[in-house]
């Protein structure tokens, strides 16, 4: 099929796809719209001039980011009409000591995948008092998660971007990191802070994974079950893991290509060959 040809079935399929989100079939929407999205990513790779390339590209991440803002307008709609029988509304919230220990918990019980998005990720040593067991160190567990073939991705900010002693923190910690294999992927523009374990629940609060973050101190977090929560933080670190959502399309300082140089850690990144 030609070009041209596969451009006319993709806009005949994108009115297919308002039709469903008007006849209320969001779910059927949502999943024409990212085959879409795939779709229009694999044609820019055939487009012989680079403008094409460009649009056909822009427009992949356009339909991407539809069917995301389509999921979570229907996902917090869904909510709504949920009842706390079913665990949806089920929060609770953490301050003090809670923040470390309930973090500790879920990564204690990791069994296959572990995300986490952090502005900024320092060595740590986290503490369950109620366990009454010595403090353990946050890098520490990565790692042993990591050995043990639990997947693990980590989104957090390049040391270069943080000020202060902070920054070298950041880079010590990134260093470890990369030494010890642990995937992670550096951002010029991560303001949140969500660690997903397997499919079990979700910890987001408004402190980054440091020693101060941690405390309990000025920051409060969350913990949650809700099924329609972590599907919208997935959603959230897939988009910004892949570089697909409206805030990678707009980034310009592209950190999220460079690669970090474990040697050096006061040289915080380089570029890579593309």
């Amino acid at each position: 099929m030609s070009l041209d040809k596969e451009l006319r079935d993709i806009g005949i399929r994108t009115s297919k796809a308002k039709q469903l989100e008007e006849e209320g079939k969001i779910r059927e929407a949502v999943e024409l719209l990212m085959q879409l999205s795939q779709e229009l990513r694999v044609l820019s790779d055939k487009a012989n001039t680079s403008s094409l390339r460009g649009v056909l590209m822009q427009r992949s991440l356009e339909y991407a980011n539809n069917a995301t803002q389509l999921k979570r307008h229907y996902l917090a709609g869904d909510m709504e009409e949920k009842t706390d029988q079913e665990g949806v509304a089920e929060v609770q919230i953490l301050r003090g000591p809670q923040l470390a220990s309930q973090l500790l918990r879920m990564l204690q019980s990791a069994q296959y995948r572990v995300l986490i998005a952090t502005h900024q990720l320092h060595d740590v040593d986290l503490v369950d008092p109620e366990a009454q067991k010595p403090a353990v160190n946050l890098l520490a567990i990565i790692k042993q998660l990591h050995e043990a073939g639990v997947k693990i991705r980590i989104l957090t900010t390049p040391p270069a971007l943080i000020e202060g002693v902070e920054r070298w923190k950041q880079a010590d910690a990134l260093q470890n990191l990369a030494s010890n294999d642990v995937e992670f992927r550096l951002c010029s523009h991560l303001h949140f802070n969500g660690v997903l374990i397997d499919d079990a629940g979700v910890w987001r609060g408004t402190a980054p994974l440091t020693e101060k973050g941690l405390s309990g101190l000025d920051d409060v977090a969350e913990y949650s079950t809700a099924q329609w929560l972590k599907a919208v933080y997935l959603d959230l670190f897939r988009d910004r893991w892949e570089q697909s959502d409206l805030t990678c399309s707009q980034c310009y300082e592209k950190t999220c290509l460079t690669k970090f140089k474990a040697e050096d850690p006061r040289r915080s990144y380089e570029d890579s060959p593309s």
